[in-house]
């Protein structure tokens, strides 16, 4: 006996729903604007690739602090409170530091789903990395600061960013994260 017509129905529901959820998460912790913004910056800071001393510090200084506000990001959270206001955060050990909240600290009703665990330092560190690998391997940043090496590690710098795009996506899916982010719609959670 096969699968009735709405058991297929169910089950590809089912697959197609997980799906588009796995890719809303993904979507919520890949470092998308992070990236958008260094790639605007670096053109004028790395003088389009032909850049001297001052360059390739403004490039570092760039990267570093892109970098932070990546691994920071990846700690930030939202929340709808009973009056439907929303309001954000950084998630800590006792739960969200809030942001803006006026003359008492808001808290979310459950506030334990707002904890840091070892899994925000995973996405944390997993982000900053595929940007530190997407922002390192852009053109501009190669023939600024090791344009010698650009003929040597050619490949690499043109699979690298896949590979680790890949794997960052593959852990991101196995392992979702339960932050909204400061970008996101507020969900319910």
């Amino acid at each position: 006996m096969g699968l009735s017509t709405s058991d297929k129905e169910t089950s590809t529901t089912k697959a197609v729903t997980y799906s588009l959820s796995s890719l809303s998460n993904l979507a919520k912790m890949l470092p998308t604007g992070v990236v958008f913004v260094f790639q605007i910056l670096s053109n004028v800071i790395s003088h389009n690739g032909d850049c001297g001393k001052g360059n390739k510090v403004l490039v570092g200084i760039c990267l570093g602090i892109l970098g932070i506000v990546c691994f920071v990001l990846s700690f930030s959270d939202t929340f709808t409170d009973s009056d439907g206001k929303v309001h954000y955060g950084i998630a800590t050990k006792s739960g969200i530091a809030t942001f803006g909240s006026g003359k008492s600290k808001v808290k979310p009703s459950n506030v334990s789903n707002y904890k840091l665990t070892l899994k925000d330092f995973l996405v944390a560190g997993l982000a900053v990395l595929l940007f530190a690998v997407v922002s390192l391997t852009d053109k501009n940043v190669v023939q600024c600061l090791y344009p010698s090496a650009q003929s040597r590690i050619n490949k690499w710098i043109q699979a690298l960013p896949v590979l680790v795009s890949a794997a960052t996506g593959a852990v991101f899916v196995l392992f979702p994260s339960n932050r909204q982010g400061i970008s996101h719609p507020v969900a319910t959670k």
